[in-house]
C-alpha cells in the first residue's frame, strides 16, 4: 500500500499542470447512430490549450470502505500517462444505481462498475454507439476502453480520481463542475413528446440562459422565460412564460417551440458533461441536450475608437459572417463593449475585433450593439456563405441559427380565447367534415380523435384538418393554459349509413341476393414492406441496407411486423381515410449491425405512431401524420 501512494503522489507531480490547465470548449460532430436514445446526440469536447503553471494538487489517499464513488463525474485529464487527443472529451459518470457511463471521445459507452473499499472494476463488454470518428480520436477511444477494462482499484479526492491496473496507474481525471447558474446554452435536441429526441429546424436557433433563479432564452420564435430551482442534480422548471407572436416560417417553427418548452419544462435531473448540458424527465427520458456557449473575451477599445457594447440581449452571438446562415463561433454578454472595425454592405452587421477567434475578428448583429464613433468604420465583404444543408438536421460542423434572446419583461398573461368547431357534424358514411380551431393565448394545443394519445397529435393555434369517420367519432382539443390547467372541447361528428330508396322488383329478373356492405377497414388482412419513413428531422428516408421493415395489418385490429431489428406491435383503427395507430411495443433485442438500425427502428415506429390517414393506390399504402406529412410509404408484400 505505501508503494502504491507513493507512485499515484509521483505521478500527480507531473500531471498536476496538465490537469489543471485552462480548457477552450469546442463541438465535434453529432453521432447518427447507436443506443436509439442517442441517435440526435451531438458531443461536446475541450480542446488542448496551452498549460499555466498553478499550485500543486490535494494530495490523494487511499480511500476508506464506505466512501461512495456513485453519483461522481469526472473529465479525463491522462491516459496511460500521455493528454487527451486535442479536440477530445473522454468522461466517466458513476451513477448511484451502479452505472458507468461517459464517451470515449468519439462514442458514448454504457456499463456497471463494483467498488469494494479501495479495489474497483467495470464490468466488461461494455455497450456503446458506434459512429467513426478520425483515426486518433478511434485510437485513443479503443485505448480508454481497454483500460477501463484493467482497472482494479482507485485513490480519490474531491478534484481528482486515479485508476490503478494493479501497481500502475492507467487514468487520471479531474471532478466535473455541474453549477447553472451564469450559464448559457445553444439547445441542439429536445424531446418532441412523442418518443423521439430531434434536432431544431434549420434556419432556427432555441437558446437557454441560467441565471440565479430564473432561465430564459429564445424558443425558435419567441422569448420565453421561467423560474427554476435546483438540489444537488436535480431541477424544477417552472410553467414557462413566453411572448406571443406567430412565426410562419421556416414550416414547424411553432410546433417546435409548443414541443420544446414542454420538453424544458418536464425536466427532473440534470447533468454537465464537458461543454454539453442534459437535461432529463423524471422517468430519465432525455428532455432537452444543448451546448455551451462560448463566451469571447473581447479587447477593450482604445480611447475615441469605434466601440459597440452588447445592449438588449443577454447573450449576443457572433457567427463567421453576416446573416444566421453563418455558424456561430463565440458570444458576447449584455454588456461587454469591443472594437468595432468594419460593417456590412446593408448596415445591419458590425464586425468586430476578436483575436481570439478565426481570422482575428466576428459579426454580431447590429440590432443588439449600441455603437458609438463608427459613423465611418469601412465596409468589409461578406465572407462566402456556407453551403446550405440537405436536411432540416443542424449543420454539424455549427451551432444552429438563431436569433439573440432578448427577456421581455413580465407582463400579466391574457385570457385564453378558445375555439373549436365543425362545417358539418352530420354526415353519411363516406363523407368528411372539416375540423377548425383557433386558440390564442395558451401554451399548448392538441386535436385528435377522444381516446387516443393526444401527444400525437401537436397542432398549432389556429388551423383546421379533414376528417372521414367511418362511425360516429368524437374529436377532443386539448389546451395547456399558461398557468399550467388544462381545458378540453369536444366536437362530436355523427355518422349514418345512407338508406337507398326502395327500388320495384323486376318482373322478368329474379332478385339478385343482397351485396355484403363493404369493409369498413380496407387494411385489415394486408401486408407491406416499408420502403420510405419519416425521421422525425423533416425528412423522408429510406431503409438502410440490409435491413429490412415489415408492416401487417390483421383483422383483429392489430399490426405487427419487424422494425429492422426487433418485432413489435400495436393496436390500430381504420375507417374511411383515418388511421389510429396506438403506441408500439417491441421486443429488445440490440443490434449492432448495420450501423443505424437501431436508430432507423426508433425512427420508424415514432413515425407508425404519429399516423392520422392513410391513402391506398394500387401497391403502394402512403400514411401520414395529423400535419398531412408523410410518415411511411410500403408497397404490398406478394
Amino acid at each position: 500500500m505505501k508503494k502504491l501512494f507513493l507512485i499515484s503522489i509521483l505521478v500527480l507531480l507531473v500531471l498536476s499542470v496538465a490537469a489543471y490547465a485552462p480548457r477552450a470548449l469546442a463541438p465535434l460532430e453529432r453521432s447518427s447512430s447507436g443506443r436509439a436514445e442517442a441517435a440526435a446526440l451531438e458531443t461536446a469536447a475541450p480542446a488542448a490549450t496551452q498549460a499555466i503553471a498553478k499550485p500543486l494538487p490535494e494530495l490523494l489517499t487511499p480511500t476508506p470502505a464506505g466512501s461512495a464513488l456513485a453519483g461522481t463525474a469526472w473529465i479525463m485529464s491522462s491516459l496511460n500517462g500521455a493528454l487527451p487527443v486535442a479536440d477530445t472529451t473522454v468522461t466517466l459518470q458513476l451513477g448511484v444505481d451502479g452505472s458507468a457511463s461517459g464517451s470515449d471521445g468519439c462514442n458514448r459507452y454504457w456499463t456497471t462498475f463494483e467498488q469494494e473499499g479501495q479495489n474497483l472494476t467495470f464490468s466488461q463488454p461494455m455497450a456503446g454507439t458506434m459512429m467513426a470518428c478520425e483515426k486518433s480520436v478511434m485510437a485513443q477511444a479503443g485505448e480508454y476502453q481497454e483500460a477501463l477494462a484493467t482497472v482494479t482499484s482507485f485513490m480519490m479526492s474531491a478534484r481528482q480520481l486515479v485508476l490503478f491496473a494493479g501497481n500502475d496507474i492507467v487514468l487520471t481525471y479531474i471532478a466535473e463542475a455541474g453549477a447553472l447558474e451564469g450559464t448559457s446554452w445553444n439547445v441542439v435536441n429536445y424531446n418532441n413528446g412523442r418518443e423521439a429526441v430531434v434536432g431544431v429546424l434549420e434556419g432556427t436557433e432555441i437558446t437557454l440562459n441560467f441565471d440565479e433563479t430564473d432561465l430564459n432564452g429564445n424558443a425558435g420564435c419567441n422569448n420565453y422565460f421561467a423560474g427554476y430551482a435546483v438540489k444537488g442534480k436535480h431541477i424544477i422548471v417552472d410553467p414557462p412564460g413566453a411572448t406571443m407572436m406567430f412565426c410562419e416560417a421556416p414550416e414547424g417553427v411553432m410546433e417546435q417551440e409548443t414541443a420544446y418548452l414542454a420538453a424544458l419544462e418536464s425536466a427532473a435531473t440534470f447533468r454537465i458533461e464537458g461543454d454539453q448540458l442534459w437535461l432529463r424527465t423524471a422517468e430519465d427520458a432525455i428532455a432537452v441536450i444543448a451546448v455551451r456557449e462560448a463566451i469571447v473575451d473581447l479587447p477593450a477599445p482604445e480611447p475615441k475608437t469605434p466601440t459597440g457594447t452588447v445592449s438588449g440581449a443577454n447573450v449576443l452571438n457572433i457567427r463567421s459572417g453576416p446573416g444566421t446562415n453563418f455558424p456561430v463561433i463565440g458570444a458576447a454578454r449584455q454588456g461587454d463593449t469591443g472594437t468595432i472595425v468594419g460593417r456590412s454592405q446593408d448596415g445591419r452587421w458590425w464586425v468586430v475585433d476578436a483575436p481570439s477567434l478565426p481570422g482575428g475578428v466576428g459579426w454580431v448583429s447590429a440590432e443588439f450593439v449600441a455603437a458609438t464613433n463608427a459613423d465611418d468604420v469601412p465596409v468589409i465583404p461578406s465572407p462566402p456563405p456556407p453551403p446550405p444543408t440537405p436536411t432540416r438536421v443542424p449543420p454539424p460542423t455549427a451551432r444552429p441559427p438563431t436569433a439573440t434572446p432578448v427577456r421581455p419583461t413580465p407582463m400579466p398573461p391574457p385570457g385564453a380565447q378558445i375555439s373549436f368547431w365543425a362545417d358539418r357534424t352530420q354526415i353519411n358514411r363516406g363523407e368528411c367534415a372539416t375540423l377548425f380551431w383557433d386558440v390564442h393565448n395558451v401554451r399548448a394545443v392538441w386535436v385528435y380523435p377522444q381516446g387516443s394519445d393526444f401527444n400525437a397529435f401537436p397542432r398549432t393555434g389556429q388551423g383546421n384538418e379533414r376528417v372521414c369517420p367511418a362511425a360516429t367519432t368524437t374529436y377532443e382539443m386539448r389546451v395547456k393554459l399558461t398557468d399550467g390547467s388544462t381545458q378540453f372541447r369536444q366536437v362530436t361528428i355523427n355518422v349514418t349509413q345512407p338508406i337507398a330508396a326502395p327500388q320495384p322488383p323486376p318482373v322478368t329478373q329474379p332478385i339478385a341476393p343482397p351485396q355484403p356492405p363493404p369493409a369498413v377497414d380496407p387494411l385489415a388482412g394486408t401486408r407491406w414492406n416499408v420502403v420510405n419513413f419519416n425521421n422525425g428531422m423533416g425528412a423522408v428516408t429510406g431503409t438502410l441496407s440490409d435491413t429490412s421493415i415489415t408492416l401487417v395489418f390483421e383483422a383483429s385490429g392489430k399490426i405487427t411486423g419487424n422494425a429492422g431489428c426487433n418485432s413489435y406491435s400495436a393496436t390500430y383503427r381504420a375507417g374511411g381515410n383515418s388511421l389510429t395507430v396506438d403506441r408500439p411495443n417491441a421486443t429488445m433485442m440490440f443490434c449492432e449491425t448495420p450501423e443505424g438500425v437501431m436508430q432507423q427502428e426508433q425512427q420508424y415506429l415514432a413515425a407508425l405512431h404519429s399516423a392520422a390517414t392513410f391513402n391506398l393506390s394500387g401497391d403502394q399504402l402512403q400514411i401520414r401524420s395529423g400535419s398531412d406529412a408523410l410518415a411511411v410509404v410500403a408497397t404490398r408484400a406478394r
